[in-house]
């Protein structure tokens, strides 16, 4: 049997990734219901982006040396399920240099043919949702090999666009299955071979789902993730102006230049906090805002929080992005500052009847389980089997 209570079991699998349970990104959460009952290795290899200097890049790349060459401290030591494997090979993160990447290629397949052959993979399925897998996929006599696609990132700022376009092609071609999480990357991006399958972001419903709670007198207004180049910081600039009583919180590692929101004394920053301690963190907030400046790129995201802050119970607010618009009875959307603030302002009548409609929404179609359940059946056709 490959399917066990709709899930693929008993495969053997080469996942490309991020790194294992540092922060959980979109292809751990998917694949974790399938953890314990097939046998996986987990490769973190390095991302798209050539190093800059600053804090949060010094930061990882700190880490990862740190990871590949010193000595595991007991609270560092990460748990990992049954059958499961992580494979961090030493890489460079200069892929542009053509003697860099045949080095980490050569590293890649050497770090993985060696638990391939000592825990006795044969013809595995490999998956990654990251364009510089091209390199590797392929090259170890898999049955199956699986690209899920989360985001434009050959529009990502800071990116080398011709060298991503190229990897993204290079892997697209080698693909068997090509999962996307948005419609708008359905649509642009295929195999030639068979039709894109949509597959959204789910949530991991019980660890966000907080509660309702009855507004505080100055609201707490939270933004929680990566705040980078893609958020609107025009609109949190104007929330804090126009609303100077309420505060507002940012939660998360910032990747972008924030002098003007720091000017602010109702903006407060907080840093990043662990996914365990997220629930914790996140407990007085009356309301979460979902600010994106509109561009090529993100138009064609789906907002990983997006689920995440609807889990909570409380209002969300958001800007219309083409998947965040599918949701649009159960959020609030914005499409400037002025109607952020109009929005925040309109909060106290805010139906709780909808958010009760919202979780119950969530937890039948939008769950991690439901999409790897999802993913499962389309893998096991493609393999053949039921």
């Amino acid at each position: 049997m490959n399917l066990k209570n709709d899930l693929l079991t008993g495969q053997d699998l080469i996942v490309f990734g991020e790194d294992f349970a540092r922060h959980p990104h979109s292809l751990e959460h998917l694949l974790r219901p399938l953890f314990g009952i097939n046998k996986i290795i987990w490769v973190e290899t390095i991302g798209l982006r050539s190093p800059r200097f600053s804090v949060y890049d010094l930061k990882r790349i700190y880490g990862k040396l740190k990871g590949w060459f010193g000595p595991k401290k007991p609270s560092e030591v990460r748990l990992v399920p049954q059958d499961f494997w992580i494979v961090a090979p030493l890489m460079i993160p200069f892929n542009q240099w053509k003697l860099i990447r045949s080095f980490n290629t050569w590293s890649v397949k050497r770090a993985v043919n060696k638990v391939l052959r000592e825990q006795g993979f044969k013809n595995p399925i490999t998956v990654t949702s990251v364009p510089n897998a091209c390199d590797y996929v392929g090259e170890f006599a898999e049955k199956l090999k699986i690209y899920v696609c989360v985001d434009e990132f050959s529009l990502w700022p800071g990116l080398d666009y011709k060298m991503v376009q190229t990897m993204e092609a290079k892997l697209l071609s080698k693909a068997d299955v090509v999962f996307a999480t948005s419609e708008s990357l359905k649509n642009n991006k295929s195999n030639g071979k068979k039709e894109t399958i949509l597959l959204t972001h789910g949530v991991d419903f019980e660890h966000f789902n907080i509660g309702s709670k009855a507004f505080s007198e100055n609201l707490n207004i939270c933004y929680f993730g990566l705040l980078d180049e893609r958020s609107d910081q025009s609109i949190i600039q104007t929330i804090a102006t126009q609303s100077p009583a309420v505060k507002i919180h940012i939660i998360g590692n910032v990747v972008c230049d924030v002098e003007k929101l720091r000017a602010f004394k109702n903006i407060i920053f907080h840093g990043p906090v662990g996914y365990r301690a997220l629930p914790d963190a996140i407990k007085e907030m009356d309301v979460f805002i979902l600010p994106y400046v509109r561009s090529e790129l993100t138009e064609n995201l789906n907002p990983l929080k997006l689920k995440e802050y609807l889990s909570t119970g409380r209002p969300t607010i958001a800007t219309p992005l083409p998947e965040v618009v599918k949701f649009s009875e159960h959020l609030i959307l914005a499409h400037d500052g002025k109607e952020f603030v109009s929005a925040i302002k309109n909060l106290r009548k805010f139906d709780s009847a909808k958010s009760a409609h919202t979780i119950e929404m969530l937890k039948s179609n939008e769950t991690w389980q439901a999409k790897a359940r999802i993913f499962s059946r389309h893998t096991s056709l493609h393999l053949g089997v039921n």
